[in-house]
C-alpha cells in the first residue's frame, strides 16, 4: 500500500473497473428498455401468463419492471461500492502512513499495537462496502422469494462480524516474505469476486427464465 507504484497502479485499475462497470449495466439497461419497448403493453400481461406456464412458477413473480429495479440496484451497488473502496482506500493509505511514521519515531507504539490498529480499521475499511453488496443480495433474494440466497448472505455477514472482533491478522511466509492475512480483507474479496460469481451462476440455472 505505501508502494507509490503500486499504489498509482491500483488506483488506475480502480478507475477502469468503475468505467468498464458503469459502461456495462448503462448498455445492459438500455438493451432492456429497447426489448421491452418493441412489445406493445397490452401484450406483456400475455407474455408473462406464457413465461409462466413454460418456465413454472419460480419465475412468475419476477417481471420485466422487476428485473429492470433489480439491474439498477446492482448498478449503483456495484459503481457506488468501487467509488466508496476507492475514496477510503485513499484516506486508509493515509492513516497507514501516519502509524508507520508514529511507530518509526518510537512514541510509544510496538509491533503488536500496530497490527491490532492495522487488522481493526481493516474491518471499518470493509464493513460498509460489503454490507452494500448483501444489500443487494438480500434484495435478489426478497424478490425472488429465494430463501437460499437470503440465508447465504446473512452467513456471510456473520462470519464477517466474527472475523472482525475476534479473529486477529495472521502472519505466513511465503517464497521468503513475510505476508500478513486479514481475514475481514479476505473475506471481502472473495464475496466480491467468488461469490457473485457463484450467485450469478446459481440464478442462471436455477431461473432459467431471467
Amino acid at each position: 500500500m505505501l508502494d507509490l507504484k503500486l499504489w498509482h497502479s491500483q488506483l488506475a485499475i480502480s478507475l477502469v473497473q468503475i468505467l468498464i462497470t458503469a459502461v456495462i449495466f448503462y448498455v445492459t439497461w438500455d438493451r432492456l428498455n429497447r426489448y421491452v419497448s418493441v412489445v406493445p403493453p397490452e401484450d406483456r400481461r400475455s407474455m408473462g401468463d406464457l413465461q409462466k406456464e413454460v418456465f413454472g412458477d419460480n419465475i412468475a413473480s419476477l417481471s420485466v419492471s422487476s428485473v429492470n429495479r433489480l439491474l439498477q440496484l446492482w448498478a449503483v451497488i456495484f459503481v457506488g461500492a468501487e467509488l466508496i473502496y476507492l475514496f477510503t482506500s485513499i484516506m486508509y493509505r493515509r492513516f497507514i502512513g501516519m502509524l508507520m511514521d508514529a511507530l518509526s519515531s518510537g512514541e510509544g507504539m510496538t509491533d503488536g499495537t500496530f497490527i491490532m490498529l492495522y487488522n481493526m480499521t481493516h474491518g471499518f475499511k470493509y464493513l460498509e462496502i460489503l454490507s452494500a453488496i448483501l444489500l443487494g443480495v438480500v434484495m435478489t433474494g426478497i424478490f425472488l422469494n429465494d430463501r437460499y440466497i437470503k440465508l447465504g448472505s446473512l452467513a456471510i455477514l456473520l462470519l464477517f462480524l466474527v472475523s472482525f472482533g475476534a479473529i486477529q491478522m495472521q502472519t505466513v511466509y511465503l517464497m521468503g516474505r513475510e505476508i500478513g492475512i486479514v481475514w475481514t480483507s479476505l473475506i471481502y474479496h472473495i464475496t466480491e469476486t467468488l461469490g457473485l460469481f457463484l450467485l450469478s451462476l446459481y440464478l442462471s440455472v436455477r431461473y432459467k427464465g431471467l
